[in-house]
Formats: structure tokens, C-alpha cells, sequence
């Protein structure tokens, strides 16, 4: 049996037993109510650890979706297992870049601060993602939803997304979604209403950034 055939079995059954109880399997279960989980810091590692949750619950039968701010399609290294995962799993995994190519031609990183940091792209697609976040958060219709490199857009003094615009998505979040951001720096307003809260800490760096690894 494929790992393919294996997850589909696995997804198939966990929904059979959820119309048999009438009970949503990440909702109902007595040990688990988070709303909010938080990824924070400098440290690596924070959209890693966001594609694995996201990975343990489409294993699980869960319906996740990821928005992915400030990153496109085409310089993300992963961009490729979520083509392949939506392919194969389309009723349970979908996925939306927010955000434009931040290197530029010469190989450099286009920092937000830089004079080019910020180009009318960079808005509109920002506004598509904020349109996306918006709407699947009230309709409940996913599960999960995994939002990538959001919280520096809401912190710093450009506020990208203005903070009366955030918190009204985010107090509109359906009962049955859980909701998990990464960021660097976080307001503390969205810190209040988070349920877990994970800040990373680098002790040693070997100060490279490997592609496959860190992108």
C-alpha cells in the first residue's frame, strides 16, 4: 500500500467515525480547545514548524488551508509538496501566497525598510491574502488555518495591516477553526488572544542561509 493509499485510508476513516459521533475530531475532543498558537522570535524554524502541524493534521483528517504572507510561490522551496498535496488531497489542503518575490535580481534580500522594500505588488497581494484570511475565518470551513509572516505586518510602526482591520478578523475567528501565526515581532493585543505562545531562541548559527533548508 502506497503512503498515499495509507493517508486516505487514515483521512476516510477518521471522517466515517466523525458522521457515525456527529463530532468534529479536533473540536470535540475533551483535551483539545486551543483557538490561537503563536510562533514568534528570530529563531529558524517557525514556518517549519507551521508546515508540520499542517502536515499531522491533514494526516489526521483535518481541513487546513495556509496563507502565506511576504513569500510567492516561486522562491519557496516547499511551493512544490503543496502543489502535490492539493493535487492528492484536494478536499483537505489548500494554500494561498500573499506576498511577492523578496530577492532581488543581483541575489540580494529586499528588506521592508529598503527603498524598494514596499512596492504596489507587494499591497495588492497583501490585500488578496487579508481578503482570504477574512473569509475563512468566519466560515469555518477549514479546520486549520496555518497564516505565515503575518504578525510584523501588524507590529511595525507601517502597520501594513492596520490594527482596527486585524482585530476584527481575528475576533470573528468561527468556533470551528484554530488559527496558528508565525512572525517575527507580535502586537500585544494579538499575544492576549492567543491560547500558546512559542518564542524561538538561537544559541548557535552557522550565519548561512541553505536552500532546501532555511527556504
Amino acid at each position: 500500500m502506497t503512503m498515499h493509499n495509507l493517508v486516505e485510508q487514515n483521512v476516510l476513516s477518521i471522517n466515517e467515525n466523525d458522521k457515525q459521533s456527529n463530532k468534529n475530531p479536533i473540536h470535540d475532543s475533551p483535551t483539545k480547545k486551543e483557538k490561537m498558537r503563536l510562533y514568534l522570535g528570530y529563531a529558524p524554524g517557525k514556518t517549519t514548524a507551521l508546515n508540520g502541524v499542517a502536515l499531522r493534521a491533514i494526516g489526521a483528517g483535518l481541513k487546513v488551508k495556509l496563507i502565506l504572507f511576504s513569500k510567492c510561490q516561486e522562491t519557496t522551496s516547499e511551493s512544490k509538496i503543496y502543489e502535490i498535496l492539493k493535487a492528492q488531497f484536494p478536499n483537505y489542503f489548500d494554500y494561498f501566497f500573499a506576498g511577492t518575490s523578496r530577492i532581488r535580481k543581483d541575489g540580494s534580500f529586499r528588506f521592508f525598510g529598503d527603498a524598494d522594500g514596499w512596492t504596489l505588488q507587494d499591497q495588492l497581494k497583501l490585500d488578496q491574502g487579508l481578503r482570504q484570511l477574512a473569509n475563512d475565518v468566519v466560515s469555518g470551513e477549514y479546520d486549520l488555518l496555518c497564516v505565515d509572516e503575518l504578525t510584523d505586518l501588524l507590529y511595525h510602526k507601517e502597520q501594513r495591516v492596520p490594527e482596527k482591520n486585524a482585530k476584527l478578523v481575528f475576533e470573528t475567528i468561527n468556533p470551528n477553526t484554530m488559527i496558528l501565526i508565525t512572525g517575527h515581532l507580535c502586537p500585544d493585543w494579538l499575544k492576549e488572544m492567543a491560547t500558546t505562545i512559542i518564542e524561538g531562541k538561537v544559541h548557535k548559527h552557522y550565519l548561512g542561509y541553505t536552500r532546501g533548508i532555511e527556504w
